[in-house]
């Protein structure tokens, strides 16, 4: 899953979610410990962070947290964690994350850009806006390393040498797995084993009592939504008003997701092509499913005959088909989309490469912005088990195939993403219900390639005080990320005093 960062990467580099958590009543009175924490964690919650200037009139400190809460006398490590005081606020806090998992947060209260873009007026004049880097994202104790630049250039980018399709072709990508793992086990150390999210969600109840809060409110955008349903799920009665955008459904299977999620960008790319195909400069012509065969073409041909970008770096059918989810994640972006393609079609891969590098938080230096990629596939692998028979395998393969489109097909035959991981699940996949906590309110964008609308109805319907709204339209995520007021509306007003829309809300 991605978040709202990705989507500004995008536009940063083409044109010129985000997890989002908040606190109920922040106060420079010190910490706030109730009697429910046992003795040998308050040393974690009863600690006085250390704000210093940074960014752009912003804060920044560090959190102290275990290594492993079941161990809290072993251990610690430290998350970073930025806030920009409100102007004309009463000392509330809206704590921030940009999900991923793996995007980092400070940037989104740090810089003023991003501040604006991602936060409305009125949760900027209600609230002191607060971010924080979950554990694996950053920091000297508490950053997933595996690759260097260059090492992933190799592991995002190089094309198989064998066909696809072929065992030879599995076990090729069964190979790059496994000594990808490797090389995260090795550089991250016992971190590796404790980057899932319920030990997130606990980093951030430490954070709740640390900023005075009694309980958290909590706008989640994407996986965001992930944490925000753990903690709700650990803590119902420290829950305040939640928001979460472009829910994940905290039911599905790892193999339900990823066939559930290629079917929701295979549905995204039909509706790019139905807009395509009406205008004069798309790449494709005739009717929508023969615009979906010409994509399928143009994109698996690329394994045959990739194009070479000015960096040497060649554009194969997998990266190809990064491009196009990077553009769906927005549909402001369909139209760059549509360059890239016809571009691609005459030979040069300039633009499919950046959008590829957007995606993967690639600088046109060659080096990469965070380390995302990485705890991504951290996160997600300890969180939930894959089935890595080979029947399992095998019945994955089958499930994509029949998604359809261009990323069923092409995202069949590979190694699943945890099949070569060295570190063992520790969640699950079950519902969660959330008794007794706060009102919670879920969004699903109807067009959401990344977090199917499905997910939010899901998630809505699971959590005991769940609402859902709706928001009609294409891209990832709806608050800030369309120009819907009815959404902005619904969202701040919830958030700043409270008031809930009327039942049922579907905005466009």
């Amino acid at each position: 899953m991605t978040a709202g960062r990705r989507i500004a990467r995008v536009l940063a580099i083409l044109s010129a979610a985000v997890l989002v958590l908040t606190g109920c009543a922040t106060t420079d009175d010190g910490p706030l410990v109730d009697d429910a924490v046992a003795e040998e964690l308050r040393p974690f919650y009863e600690q006085t962070l250390d704000w210093a200037a940074c960014g752009d009139d912003a804060q920044c400190a560090d959190l102290t947290v275990p290594l492993d809460w079941d161990d809290p006398q072993g251990e610690t490590i430290t998350v970073a964690v930025t806030r920009h005081r409100a102007a004309h606020g009463t000392g509330r806090a809206l704590v921030m994350n940009p999900g991923g998992p793996g995007a980092p947060a400070l940037d989104y209260v740090r810089d003023a850009q991003y501040r604006d873009y991602f936060f409305g007026d009125a949760l900027q004049d209600a609230f002191d806006l607060v971010s924080i880097d979950p554990r694996g994202v950053h920091g000297e104790s508490s950053a997933v390393r595996c690759y260097d630049a260059q090492q992933m250039d190799h592991y995002l980018y190089d094309l198989p040498q064998h066909a696809r399709g072929t065992a030879e072709y599995r076990a090729e990508a069964d190979a790059d797995a496994k000594a990808f793992g490797a090389a995260c086990q090795s550089n991250t150390g016992a971190l590796l084993e404790h980057v899932d999210t319920v030990s997130v969600a606990r980093d951030l109840d430490a954070l709740r009592a640390v900023l005075g809060q009694s309980t958290l409110d909590y706008l989640g955008y994407s996986y965001g939504t992930r944490i925000g349903a753990v903690f709700a799920d650990l803590f119902p009665q420290r829950v305040g008003s939640f928001v979460l955008d472009g829910a994940v459904d905290p039911s599905l299977s790892a193999e339900d997701m990823a066939v559930e999620q290629t079917e929701g960008f295979a549905q995204a790319a039909r509706s790019y092509l139905d807009s395509c195909v009406a205008q004069r400069a798309c790449p494709f012509t005739g009717t929508t499913d023969e615009a979906e065969q010409q994509l399928a073409d143009l994109v698996a041909g690329l394994d045959a005959h990739p194009l070479t970008a000015s960096d040497g770096r060649r554009l194969g059918s997998a990266t190809m088909l990064t491009a196009i989810s990077a553009a769906l994640y927005a549909r402001t972006q369909w139209s760059t989309l549509s360059q890239a393609l016809t571009d691609v079609r005459d030979g040069d891969p300039t633009g499919a490469m950046a959008l590829a590098d957007s995606y993967y938080a690639r600088d046109a230096d060659g080096t990469y912005e965070d380390n995302s990629t990485e705890v991504l596939t951290a996160v997600n692998c300890i969180d939930l088990p894959t089935d890595q028979t080979e029947v399992g395998v095998q019945r994955l393969d089958e499930r994509l195939r029949e998604a359809g489109g261009v990323f069923g097909e092409l995202s069949a035959d590979g190694t699943p993403m945890c099949d070569q991981w060295p570190v063992a699940a520790t969640g699950s996949p079950h519902r969660i219900s959330a008794t007794g906590s706060g009102p919670i309110m879920v969004i699903g964008t109807t067009g959401d390639p990344a977090t199917p609308y499905a997910w939010a109805q899901s998630l809505a319907d699971q959590l005991d005080e769940g609402f859902l709204v709706t928001n009609v339209g294409e891209g990832h995520t709806a608050y800030r990320a369309t120009a819907s007021t009815c959404v902005t509306d619904a969202v701040e007003r919830f958030l700043v005093d409270g008031t809930r829309p009327e039942e049922g809300l579907r905005c466009s």
